[in-house]
């Protein structure tokens, strides 16, 4: 279990994957490809930057298509589509990937995805299965998002909280990863004393970290500190370019009575949310078809 931060933070990290990154120019071959394909995703997904998410999905399609058999990069396909929320496609690459399909990993991809689909007792059924042979991290914080989507609460932390424990300080995004989590469900619970003391703890154990930062100031907009709130968005939305956070900006600054700078900012979510769904992406569809709400 995870029980202290290690030293430097998310800056730190996405600098050695920068710089791995950087040692495989030129590199050829399968192996390269799938290690390029790996270090630009875990980028992606550390910086919260959409565009380098976008780059990375594309890079890992190009590497499967000249590397068709190799699986490897079969998972890392599956779980881009994911990550790109396209749940139907990471569902139909596992299909054609029998032993991908079969293993661990596959596993738990597919729960990932039939959660994405709300189908939520087909990926309980999953990770009760992986849970049963192979007892890792990923697995037990996976059936967690599906009893939180179930609205139960405390099945899904006693679960993050087993997820915590298989945890080393080798995994500390992963640790501020399950923090943030827990923090949010006991925020949405009104229990904020316990979420702000996870938060505080993923942020130590991992600073700068988009994903928790942005907890932060979910947080601080749920105890109408609208000043604080409005900051920590910016500062976020400053560098990720995420359109949720140009949304919840807009509707902080609408609480704060400033129409001007809440139009500009919700102008500028919707003008993002539109160029998604122009590109064909599913990411922020239910924002785009006027659902609203936070992602």
């Amino acid at each position: 279990m995870v029980t202290q931060a290690t030293v430097g933070g998310c800056a730190d990290e996405l600098h050695r994957l920068a710089e791995a990154l950087a040692s495989l120019v030129g590199a050829d071959g399968a192996d390269a490809a799938t290690r390029r394909a790996y270090l630009q995703l875990r980028h992606a997904r550390l910086s919260g930057i959409l565009d380098e998410l976008r780059a990375a999905d594309s890079a890992t399609d190009t590497a499967l298509r000249r590397y068709p058999q190799w699986p490897d990069l079969s998972y890392l396909r599956a779980s881009a589509d994911l990550d790109m929320h396209r749940p139907s496609a990471a569902l139909a690459r596992l299909d054609a990937a029998p032993e991908l399909a079969q293993s661990p990993d596959g596993l738990e991809l597919r729960a990932a995805a039939l959660e994405q689909l709300g189908r939520y007792p087909q990926a309980e059924a999953c990770l009760t299965n992986v849970l049963a042979t192979d007892p890792s991290w990923q697995a037990f914080a996976s059936l967690a998002q599906v009893r939180a989507a179930l609205r139960d609460r405390d099945a899904a932390d006693a679960l993050y909280a087993r997820a915590e424990d298989e945890l080393t300080a080798k995994h500390m995004s992963a640790f501020a990863w399950v923090r943030a989590a827990r923090g949010e469900l006991a925020a949405a619970a009104g229990d904020h004393e316990t979420a702000w003391a996870h938060l505080r703890v993923a942020s130590a154990a991992f600073p700068g970290y988009w994903l928790v930062e942005a907890r932060v100031a979910g947080l601080l907009r749920r105890e109408d500190r609208l000043d604080e709130a409005a900051a920590a968005y910016a500062a976020v939305r400053g560098r990720t370019g995420r359109p949720e956070l140009a949304e919840a900006l807009g509707e902080v600054h609408r609480q704060l009575g400033d129409d001007e700078q809440a139009a500009r900012w919700q102008a500028t979510a919707r003008a993002e949310y539109a160029d998604s769904a122009a590109r064909g992406e599913s990411l922020y569809h239910h924002h785009h078809d006027g659902g609203g709400g936070g992602h």
